[in-house]
């Protein structure tokens, strides 16, 4: 573009004065900068306003696809919640079924026992009992690991006699060690030496680890020996930690055994051929009992030489307890032969009837049968029992909504409330936690085990 002399930015001057011409094309060069910026500028903008319509479209897509993927998390938890509710039902359930048949064999064998059998007769029942515990061994390993996987797994601490709890363990075990011509031995040392050590520990979950152990250097030994070694350390800050060490002279474990030998499912020999049975959950589960008792499960072995296993718990002193099982035994066994109780037991399963009136039939009860949760509601209120043991799973009327039933019209009457004690396969945590909340007094899990029955029933009666 060239500037006239009419342009308003020109100044009043002779167009031959040199400065003059010199003036006009230092402002043309600059109107043409001037041009060329505002050309760039308006590309600029341009640009600007492309790469915000860019950006304000690729937010648009993040916030579609934080929202698709944010949906698609929420349907896989839910899944994967439901994956998880359907697991612990399908484990309830299984355990239920289970159980109950379990509760016959186990039962009944139990009350054979009280009777007068020949030697070939008592042989064959103790394999039957053994067979039966084994059983239900191995649904309690499998309970067990669902809870640990869920963290659910609960520990006491109750103040036991270390020393007495070991022997316990160690009696339970000789007559099988001895009839495969093993030498066993037990050895206390560090403060047990000493004698009679009362401390806080889960004793049922110390018993559940030795078991395993001592189970499986049974099953893995042949000749020799084992021996069972316990001690008790102290610690800083007022603990101690409990061990026990399991030594074999059995056939030991390679290293690519050892590597994977608490893992769960997984065993020493899984072939086909395999010597030995087993689920491969024991030792994962003792393991992880141990540590969530402050305390840990190691092994040594060489294969050909034999292993050895060390579990350990964090425990704290405890104050002894005054009565021992002999004398709570006697005291329950007096309650309940204190007077002629009226029971009344809803029960719909002929054989677990059965198994009830053999583990009751020492004491003079009043037993009232009924075989649903509608006829247990109103047998409650007619014939007024002192306690009532009632099933679960029932036809017509389940065991829960019967209770809540009677706690209701006990409510509504002012009555007192009877205890109703839940006798029932169903032995998960959140099962046996449910049924206390609705109202049960307490539980007591089939297979019926007639020492805690009686313990049951004897606390609710006194």
């Amino acid at each position: 573009m060239t500037l006239h002399p009419d342009d308003p930015l020109v100044p009043e001057r002779s167009s031959d004065d040199p400065s003059y011409q010199d003036l006009l094309v230092e402002l043309q060069r600059e109107r043409l900068l001037r041009q060329d910026l505002q050309s760039k500028l308006d590309k600029t903008g341009q640009s600007l306003r492309h790469a915000n319509r860019s950006l304000v479209s690729l937010a648009r897509q993040v916030d579609r696809m934080v929202k698709e993927r944010t949906e698609d998390l929420a349907r896989d938890r839910a899944a994967a919640e439901a994956e998880n509710a359907a697991k612990t039902q399908f484990l309830a359930t299984m355990s239920h079924e289970i159980r109950t048949p379990l509760n016959g064999v186990l039962g009944m064998a139990s009350a054979l026992s009280d009777t007068p059998l020949r030697e070939e007769q008592a042989q064959i029942l103790g394999v039957l009992h053994d067979s039966g515990r084994l059983l239900l061994s191995i649904v309690d390993d499998i309970l067990d690991l669902s809870k640990i996987e869920e963290g659910k797994l609960e520990l006491e601490r109750l103040p036991t006699d270390a020393v007495a709890l070991v022997k316990a363990v160690y009696r339970q075990f000789e007559a099988r060690v001895s009839a495969k011509g093993l030498n066993f031995s037990r050895m206390c040392s560090g403060r047990l030496a000493r004698g009679e050590v009362w401390v806080n520990i889960d004793p049922t979950r110390f018993q559940q680890v030795l078991s395993n152990l001592l189970s499986n250097a049974i099953k893995f030994t042949d000749r020799g020996s084992i021996a069972v070694i316990a001690d008790l350390e102290p610690e800083c800050g007022g603990t101690m930690m409990l061990s026990v060490t399991v030594r074999d002279t059995g056939i030991g474990l390679t290293p690519q055994q050892l590597d994977c030998l608490f893992e769960p499912y997984m065993q020493a020999d899984a072939s086909v051929h395999r010597n030995h049975g087993g689920t491969g959950l024991g030792l994962a589960i003792a393991r992880q009992i141990c540590q969530r008792m402050g305390g840990d499960l190691t092994c040594r072995s060489v294969e050909g030489e034999g292993s050895e296993f060390r579990a350990s718990f964090r425990v704290t002193r405890a104050e002894p307890l005054p009565e021992d099982l002999e004398v709570d035994t006697k005291i329950d066994n007096a309650v309940l032969s204190a007077r002629r109780w009226r029971v009344l037991v809803a029960e719909d399963n002929r054989t677990n009837r059965m198994v009830l009136h053999h583990m009751l039939k020492d004491f003079d009860l009043e037993l009232v049968w009924v075989q649903n949760g509608e006829e247990a509601v109103e047998a409650c209120f007619q014939i007024r029992p002192d306690l009532v043991l009632m099933d679960v799973n029932m036809p017509v009327l389940d065991g829960l909504t019967a209770t809540a039933r009677i706690r209701a019209r006990e409510q509504r009457e002012n009555l007192d409330p009877v205890p109703v004690i839940a006798v029932s396969a169903n032995a998960l945590l959140h099962q046996v936690n449910s049924y206390l909340d609705q109202g049960m007094t307490d539980h007591v899990a089939k297979p019926l085990r007639k020492r805690r029955l009686l313990q049951v029933m004897a606390k609710a009666l006194s």
